[in-house]
């Protein structure tokens, strides 16, 4: 093909199947080459929710997402979601308007070494040079992104590149078209060895992490849990592993969701006195590993990761695993098949069905409670009422993470809840839930944010708007920095300037060309959530919550409304 090196670009773009592309419309010479019949642009408020939005729509579609900016402060505006997108093995590609060639150390208008300031976020920075090299770039790009642990890869675009003219082709490399890409397996020697830890264990549990969801490795986890008997828990990235239902299901582990009211009780529990520990696909971090106080010493552990630098990065390992969960899950059920291995203990779903009879004693009044301002445990309650199959929760990040970890039930096998679990950093749930949105129209897309972290991100509700996206935004409304204050009162015994102004985010959703209604009473929220799924566009429930309700962080239970100094 012969064109501008914008052109080249999104030819090979569109050879991939790329039918979103998120961003303000720079590198100009891409965006104009754009055939706007297969390939959505969305204009963004701020390039930060572009790359987000594009981390959302590669989740849901299982292909690198794309997005866009100038240089300068527009290209360091990516930065928060590039992060999020390199911690949690995203592949998102970033195009950047690069300056051109011609103007490099002259001091030009916004000058900033794109290189220097975006390499530290991703996994590789190109830049294109000629306009004949667009091509191939794009394919760089691709294969970078979705090899190997997956993460997000720029593309810098100088300007006068983008608008030369040259030959190149414009094909895509369909094995690297989706991820993960290049599925590696573990050695023969690690698998004999988990299999026979696994066969003799007297109190197994298997750990699901992110790289699980990531490698589709739900089946398999069922089928080696049910082989050994062996409880199941999560990570909070790898929540949806196992369906709630299984008996053999013990949800999300760690300090996040195992305080008062928390289902992470349940895992921690089990977590403490397992003999053997599979982990799949974690990178063992300091929330879901309790400080790292879990497994307890004497546990014996196996460890399988793509990365081979998260095995033993945290804890002595006994059997280390290198490869992709789903694909050396395979070959370690065949070798069981082979050599008849296998457990049978009634005991461990005894166990595991006191433990969770337990916890719903303790939370379901919580959940059912009638108080007002209202529960965010009853909010979620209601909410976890009407997931189905179709439901994708975005949470944000801090307490509504703990919360919906914890106290919405997962009804299906495979991704269901979306969060920003690499960095932990709020303003991140309206324009994942966008981009998932875009991604499958067919989803039912319930966005749960509190109102310090909607702060950030409800500029895009008036792009939610535009594009007309079907999106139910529900803002735990405490107004307060909700974590922010209780970890204060905690460590300090009094709170500071965490509070906020009575905010009706409802009626600024409408502002912003979206419907909303606040709801103050839990006998609202039903009706308020049907009339929300039903919308024809955004939607925005502002629902008032008690401020001194506290997430089941482990430690937080000690914090009380009298304690509440200020």
């Amino acid at each position: 093909m012969r064109g501008t090196g914008g052109a080249l670009l999104y030819a090979t773009l569109k050879s991939y199947e790329v039918r979103c592309l998120f961003g303000m419309e720079d590198p100009i010479h891409v965006f104009h080459a754009v055939d706007r019949s297969y390939t959505r642009i969305v204009t963004v408020r701020d390039e930060k929710h572009a790359a987000i939005m594009a981390h959302g729509y590669a989740q849901v579609t299982g292909r690198p997402g794309v997005c866009a900016a100038t240089f300068g402060p527009g290209a360091t505006n990516l930065i928060t979601g590039l992060l999020e997108a390199q911690r949690s093995s995203v592949p998102v590609i970033a195009l950047v308007q690069d300056h051109a060639l011609r103007l490099k150390n002259k001091h030009a208008s916004s000058a900033l070494d794109h290189a220097a300031a975006l390499g530290p976020y991703v996994k590789e920075v190109i830049r294109i040079d000629m306009p004949e090299q667009a091509g191939d770039a794009v394919r760089k790009a691709f294969r970078i992104a979705t090899t190997g642990r997956p993460g997000p890869v720029v593309l810098l675009c100088p300007g006068d590149v983008m608008a030369a003219e040259a030959e190149a082709e414009t094909w895509a490399d369909p094995a690297y078209a989706r991820f993960p890409a290049n599925r590696v397996r573990a050695s023969r020697e690690a698998i004999a060895g988990a299999a026979q830890l696994l066969a003799a264990a007297q109190r197994p549990l298997l750990i699901a992490g992110g790289g699980s969801i990531i490698s589709g490795a739900e089946e398999e986890i069922r089928i080696l849990a049910e082989l050994f008997d062996m409880p199941v828990a999560t990570t909070m990235t790898g929540r949806g592993a196992i369906p709630d239902s299984h008996p053999l299901a013990a949800g999300p582990l760690g300090s996040t969701t195992g305080g008062r009211y928390g289902r992470g009780r349940i895992s921690n529990t089990l977590f403490a006195e397992a003999d053997v520990v599979f982990v799949l696909g974690s990178r063992t971090g300091q929330i879901c590993y309790s400080d790292w106080s879990l497994p307890k010493p004497g546990s014996k552990l196996i460890h399988l990761d793509i990365d081979p630098a998260e095995i033993g990065r945290n804890f002595a390992t006994d059997v280390a695993m290198v490869g992709d969960v789903r694909d050396t899950l395979r070959d370690l059920l065949a070798h069981c098949a082979d050599h008849g291995l296998a457990r049978t203990d009634a005991a461990s779903r005894e166990r595991l069905y006191a433990l969770t009879c337990d916890w719903r004693e303790e939370f379901s009044p919580v959940a059912e409670s009638d108080q007002t301002p209202i529960r965010p445990e009853r909010l979620l309650a209601e909410i976890s009422a009407r997931t189905d199959e179709k439901t994708l929760i975005v949470t944000d990040a801090s307490y509504v993470t703990g919360w919906a970890m914890s106290h919405i039930d997962v009804p299906k096998a495979g991704r269901f809840i979306l969060s920003p679990r690499g960095t932990g950093g709020i303003g991140w749930s309206l324009p994942a839930a966008i981009g998932a949105k875009m991604a499958d129209p067919s989803l039912k897309i319930v966005c749960v944010t509190g109102d310090g972290a909607f702060g950030y991100v409800f500029n895009e509700l008036e792009t939610a708007a535009r594009y007309g996206i079907e999106v139910l935004v529900v803002v735990f409304n405490n107004g307060t920095l909700g974590f922010q204050r209780h970890w204060e009162q905690k460590v300090m015994g009094r709170y500071l300037e965490c509070d906020f102004l009575d905010i009706d985010f409802a009626d600024l959703g409408r502002a912003l060309k979206c419907e909303g209604e606040r709801i103050a009473d839990p006998a609202g929220i039903a009706a308020g959530l049907a009339r929300g799924q039903a919308a024809k566009g955004p939607y925005v429930l502002d629902v008032l919550i008690d401020p001194d309700a506290t997430a089941p962080i482990v430690g937080f239970e000690s914090i009380l409304a009298a304690d509440a100094v200020h």
